[in-house]
């Protein structure tokens, strides 16, 4: 198939990685149908392959963007050989996943999904979030019992992504526009206050 005439190529990809990214978002991996996809970008089934030959390759694609943000951010953390500060690692990362909320959403479906691909497609950012919290002790001293690291990371984990849930229990604590800039401050300032507690 040739390439369309009269068509924007960057544009047209651009919109079909964006509604790509809404549907996987929405219906995890093995939920999305490509003709979904297309009808969601208003492009023909044939164009869409036309870009993407296959829903595998039309994934690696949006979740390689989603988390190309998150690989910047720790190159730019280890510049100059200083060590990656856990508690600037979660600020920064929540700041993402509040501008880029899919990302937690296609990350949830991938952590319940078991598939080996979680590993793959999110590689870079699992390896970059270890590398900041090994800085931390690897035991913690006795004066600071429950303050394992182990369990530092997973309830530091838990409480950057529980908030993005489409749960019926956090829209009643916070309703259903729950996404505005004093949410964000708010929440930010929790999670700073959380993190000199556990770190």
């Amino acid at each position: 198939m040739g390439r369309p005439k009269d068509a924007d190529p960057e544009q047209t990809r651009a919109t079909i990685l964006d509604a790509a990214e809404d549907e996987f978002a929405e219906h995890g991996f093995h939920g999305t149908r490509m003709v979904g996809i297309a009808k969601r970008a208003g492009v023909t089934h044939g164009l869409l392959h036309y870009y993407f030959d296959s829903k595998d390759r039309l994934y690696e694609e949006v979740v390689g963007r989603l988390f190309e943000r998150h690989l910047r951010l720790f190159e730019r953390l280890r510049a100059d050989g200083n060590k990656v500060s856990p508690r600037e690692v979660v600020l920064q990362s929540f700041d993402l996943f509040w501008e880029h909320p899919n990302q937690v959403r296609i990350m949830l479906w991938e952590m319940a999904s078991g598939d080996a691909r979680v590993e793959r497609s999110m590689k870079g950012f699992y390896d970059g979030m270890a590398e900041a919290l090994a800085t931390l002790p690897g035991k913690a001293p006795a004066s600071r019992r429950g303050r394992d690291p182990r369990d530092v990371y997973v309830s530091i984990l838990g409480a950057l992504v529980v908030y993005f849930f489409r749960d019926p229990t956090i829209k009643r604590l916070f309703g259903e526009k729950r996404f505005t800039e004093g949410d964000r401050q708010r929440r930010r300032a929790h999670m700073g206050a959380l993190l000199d507690l556990l770190l």
